[in-house]
């Protein structure tokens, strides 16, 4: 065997090779498909990640691109555990979050499932992608998903630039319904959040329709309060219906 040989027909290589397929939106769907379990049977991390890549793109007709995506959803998930650390660095690392949160999901029990977006979580506050997307993305797949410790490393996100991260952030916190552990931070993130109509205007919205007190912060949330709201004797917020 020549040396050209040997190196042709090393893993990398391959994988190299099959990447280029996988990723490959035009031409015949069977090209994709038949990479993908190849390197679904080569059962490498690399192999898995590059299996991943298809999630990146989008192939037209819109109804073949989610065939495909859940076929291959079903190959990941079967796979089990030895691809939960390639999903945990795609997820560190790539803009689409659902396709591989979907997998976790059917691969994990509730606990680790937990433990594992929480390190994601915390990886992008250390280590903030370039874009914002991921973030609001992974923060709004959660769901009702909760523990203490994910809450904390959501909670560290009503500090985010990007107003759409800061928006799925409240909301995650909103849907909680518990008051007592987040009202001081939304209530913080209202007043830090000065240049910044969009986020107080939807703080200001939904804790009128939560009935959350702003007990500790009154006199600050009363000094801001535009003309449309008002706070009663129990510092709940309340919309005012204008007269025109």
């Amino acid at each position: 065997m020549s040396w050209l040989s040997f190196f042709n027909r090393s893993p990398g290589k391959k994988i190299e090779r099959l990447r280029k397929k996988v990723k490959e939106p035009h031409g015949d769907p069977a090209n994709r498909i038949n990479a993908v379990q190849r390197l679904m049977e080569m059962g490498t991390p690399e192999a898995y990640l590059t299996v991943l890549e298809r999630f990146k793109i989008y192939v037209s007709p819109s109804r073949q691109d989610e065939e495909e995506k859940e076929e291959l959803l079903s190959w990941i998930a079967n796979a089990g555990e030895e691809v939960v650390a390639p999903l945990i660095r795609f997820l560190k690392s790539e803009r689409q979050v659902y396709w591989p949160v979907e997998a976790l999901k059917r691969i994990l029990s509730e606990d680790e499932l937990i433990a594992k977006l929480t390190e994601v979580l915390r990886h992008h506050w250390d280590r903030p992608p370039a874009s914002p997307d991921p973030k609001a993305q992974l923060i709004r797949a959660l769901g009702k998903l909760r523990s203490p410790e994910l809450d904390e490393a959501v909670r560290r996100f009503l500090d985010d630039d990007d107003d759409d991260v800061v928006l799925a952030v409240l909301d995650y916190l909103y849907a909680s319904n518990d008051e007592e552990a987040n009202r001081d931070a939304v209530l913080k993130c209202y007043l830090d959040c000065e240049d910044r109509p969009r986020v107080r205007a939807y703080i200001l919205e939904r804790l009128a329709e939560k009935g959350w007190r702003v007990r500790g912060h009154r006199p600050k949330v009363e000094e801001t309060l535009p003309e449309d709201y008002k706070l009663t004797r129990d510092g709940v917020l309340k919309r005012i219906r204008m007269r025109r």
